[in-house]
C-alpha cells in the first residue's frame, strides 16, 4: 500500500509539473517502478536529480487519501482523472473508483492505498532510466 500510494504521489507530481502520463507501473516486494511518457521538449527541462528531494518535500505535509465512485461519463469529462497514455478501463465499466490524495493526485484506480501519506516510509530513487525518446522509468525503494 505504501508503494502504491507513493507511485500516485510521484505520478501526480510529474503530471502537475510536466504533464507526464503513466504508461505502466509494477510493485515488487522490495521496490516499485513507474514508467512515464513526456513530451520530448519538456523532458530536457526536467531536473531528475532533484525529483527525490521534490517528492520528499511534498511528503513533509500530511495528505489524506480518499476514494469515491463516480460515473464513467463524469470521470471522462474530469481533466486529469485518467492519467494513463492508453485508457485501460474496460468499456463495460459504468462506475469508476477514484483515488484522491488532496491536491497531489486524483485518478481512476482500483488498488489499495494507505489512509494518509504520513504512513509512507522514507524512500530513495534507485534508478532513472531512459526507455525511449520521451519515456523514463523511475525505480524506487522504501527504506527501513
Amino acid at each position: 500500500m505504501q508503494y502504491h500510494t507513493l507511485l500516485h504521489v510521484i505520478s501526480g507530481y510529474l503530471y502537475q509539473h510536466y504533464n507526464a502520463l503513466a504508461t505502466s507501473s509494477q510493485i515488487e516486494k522490495d521496490h516499485a517502478r513507474l514508467e512515464l511518457s513526456f513530451s520530448p521538449e519538456v523532458m530536457e527541462e526536467i531536473p531528475f536529480d532533484y525529483l527525490e528531494q521534490s517528492i520528499k518535500k511534498v511528503l513533509e505535509y500530511l495528505h489524506n487519501v480518499y476514494t469515491k465512485t463516480i460515473s464513467r461519463t463524469e470521470a471522462e469529462q474530469k481533466e486529469g482523472v485518467i492519467k494513463t497514455v492508453i485508457n485501460l478501463l474496460p468499456a463495460s465499466l459504468n462506475e469508476i473508483r477514484i483515488v484522491q490524495i488532496n491536491d497531489i493526485d486524483e485518478q481512476a484506480c482500483g488498488g489499495t492505498h494507505v489512509n494518509n501519506t504520513n504512513e509512507i516510509k522514507d524512500f530513495s530513487i534507485m534508478k532513472i532510466q531512459q526507455k525511449g525518446p520521451a519515456k523514463k522509468r523511475i525505480k524506487i525503494q522504501l527504506l527501513d
